[in-house]
């Protein structure tokens, strides 16, 4: 459908009920999938994957989940840097792993090139809805995040493959999961990572996490943790001290299982994971706190329907979907303040 045709077929939205339910986008997480997976290309013979599904997907997300504010958050420079200080092997093995698979780009620097320019013109889509961008230096999308989720009485949704916010769900907050396609909330979460999402944060610094190249226990698995602590399945409370203390105790027995002896060996690794992978106390200071409240309250434009389009026609992009109308329909009922 040419430019002209799309502005005259879009008509006025009426704004949503308001209902106080905040969208919350891991972005980098949604650009790499689409990048990764997508291979689209336009018909100058350019990758658009990572623009055209990431588009895609946030159109998706909002749709279904009907929000009144949406935030998008990036990853900000060097925000990886306080976890490396603590694990130097923190995410140390995604600087030379491809992203792709599939023989489009010949090296991990075409690679990167590639993603970096999808990901700053995705950011100039994203100017032209109304919706929230926020990236801040030192802190990683995750620290974000979770600051929002846990500083606010609405109704959040993440949206992130990332099983580390799944600590994070309560009453307010669930994730949808879009590989998925499974919205995890304080009912049903617990189907999938076996214990209360309280103590989530727990399990992974015992077991690590290979995709942040974390490592945990050798030979400690979630069948041995619900086994052996079950309090961390009915019981908010728990603590890692509470690990440290029933291994000891089980040291004292006669014949003690050897994964008790090893849990006490890597102790320290566990102390050490647990600080990177807690997202229930992230180290924001007094004035990031700050910087994020005005971010994440700025006020935001309609929708900036001739300027998204330029920058269609700019891409050679004919469509994000078939109903282009459709898909920028699902933004221009945001609240605008």
């Amino acid at each position: 459908m040419a430019k002209k045709d799309i502005l005259e077929n879009l008509k006025e939205t009426p704004p949503r009920a308001y209902n106080d339910h905040i969208l919350v986008i891991d972005a980098m997480n949604m650009l790499i999938r689409s990048f990764s997976l997508l291979k689209a290309m336009n018909p100058d013979g350019t990758h658009i994957g990572g623009i055209v599904g990431f588009l895609r997907s946030l159109g998706y997300v909002t749709r279904i989940f009907d929000p009144t504010r949406v935030i998008v958050v990036w990853d900000g420079k060097g925000g990886s840097g306080n976890r490396k200080n603590i694990n130097p092997e923190y995410k140390a093995h995604r600087a030379t792993a491809r992203i792709t698979h599939w023989g489009l780009y010949d090296t991990k620097e075409q690679e990167m090139e590639a993603l970096i320019g999808q990901l700053f013109r995705i950011q100039e889509y994203l100017e032209c809805l109304p919706i929230v961008q926020v990236t801040m230096d030192k802190l990683e999308a995750d620290d974000i995040i979770a600051y929002i989720a846990t500083n606010t009485n609405k109704k959040v949704t993440i949206v992130s493959s990332d099983k580390d916010f799944l600590q994070l769900i309560n009453k307010n907050v669930e994730v949808y999961a879009p590989v998925k396609k499974k919205t995890y909330t304080k009912d049903n979460v617990q189907e999938e990572i076996k214990v209360l999402p309280e103590n989530y944060n727990i399990v992974k610094a015992l077991l690590g996490d290979h995709s942040d190249g974390i490592r945990g226990v050798k030979g400690l698995g979630i069948k041995t943790i619900v086994s052996e602590w079950k309090s961390f399945c009915y019981d908010p409370g728990a603590s890692l001290q509470d690990i440290f203390d029933h291994c000891e105790t089980q040291m004292e027995l006669d014949k003690p299982k050897k994964i008790f002896s090893k849990i006490l060996h890597e102790w320290e690794r566990v102390m050490n994971n647990f600080e990177i992978m807690d997202l229930h106390n992230t180290s924001l200071d007094e004035k990031e706190i700050e910087t994020l409240k005005e971010s994440i309250q700025t006020q935001v434009s309609k929708t900036q329907i001739g300027a998204f389009l330029q920058y269609l026609d700019n891409d050679n992009i004919e469509g994000i979907t078939k109903n282009t109308v459709g898909w920028l329909d699902n933004f221009r009922g945001l609240i605008v303040k």
